[in-house]
């Protein structure tokens, strides 16, 4: 959700440093379209008021074809919207474990990282790195590994086993020395069903979204009341909530976004 917000905010400030010249590249198109249409008309024998219609017309759908160019969500913004959203929906699903003693932080950032954990739960069951994935089915395994639909997962199933071990390190450097723990490494799919209701890839557990909540109820017990908080109070200093903040205005709006885009 922080990213879409993020990149949501980069874009707007692009299109806020392209504003002033689209708007004389427009209108200046609306007129030369509007001016060669009327030579066009007017050589072709129309009357005057006709004439006059025509490119008048004519000019306000050009301007109303680049005006929608302009304010257009470019395809990368909007794909970012949907995987803000399903993130949104397993962020509801996770936050009834609650009622169960468990502590769901959204949204924190890694420790010299530019990456952030969608969700962390904490519980009775252990620490839970869980990161929603927006893709379509179905999702399938083969020699050339885990694929939703004809997205290879690879790359994916990599960095969020990579964020798992990130955190069970962190946090165990912060806890008393002694504690045994393993964050464990979850993939939520909002979109597509997980075959057989749930796989285990490379030490990430793979489940459908409506399912993650009722897994790690599960799970069984590992923790006590006493360990629990404990955890919580070191995950909260440890990860931080990821902060959206506006960027800072001596960079070059353009190259920022590109660069984030290109990601």
């Amino acid at each position: 959700m922080a990213e879409y917000l993020r990149r949501r905010q980069l874009y707007a400030a692009e299109r806020g440093d392209r504003s002033r010249r689209v708007m004389i590249t427009a209108a200046a198109g609306a007129i030369g379209a509007a001016v060669l249409v009327g030579l066009v008309c007017g050589a072709a024998g129309l009357a005057g008021g006709t004439v006059a219609q025509v490119a008048v017309l004519t000019g306000l759908a050009v301007l109303g074809v680049l005006a929608a160019r302009h304010y257009r969500v470019p395809p990368e913004i909007e794909a970012w919207r949907v995987d803000a959203e399903a993130e949104r929906r397993t962020a509801r699903s996770l936050d009834r474990l609650t009622r169960a003693g468990y502590t769901v932080l959204h949204d924190r950032q890694l420790a010299d990282s530019a990456g952030n954990i969608d969700h962390l739960v904490i519980g009775p069951s252990g620490a839970w790195v869980v990161e929603t994935d927006a893709h379509r089915g179905p999702i399938r395994q083969n020699a050339a590994g885990v694929w939703a639909g004809k997205v290879p997962l690879r790359a994916m199933l990599g960095l969020v086993a990579w964020m798992g071990e990130e955190a069970t390190g962190q946090l165990v450097a912060e806890l008393p020395s002694g504690w045994q723990l393993e964050a464990q490494s979850v993939v939520a799919f909002a979109r597509t069903e997980v075959p057989n209701g749930l796989a285990l890839v490379d030490g990430v557990l793979l489940l459908p979204m409506a399912g993650v909540a009722d897994y790690i109820l599960s799970a069984g017990v590992v923790l006590r009341p006493i360990d629990v908080a404990m955890l919580v109070d070191v995950a909260e200093r440890v990860f931080p909530r990821y902060e959206v903040a506006g960027p800072p205005p001596s960079w070059p709006t353009r190259s920022r976004l590109r660069g984030l885009l290109r990601r």
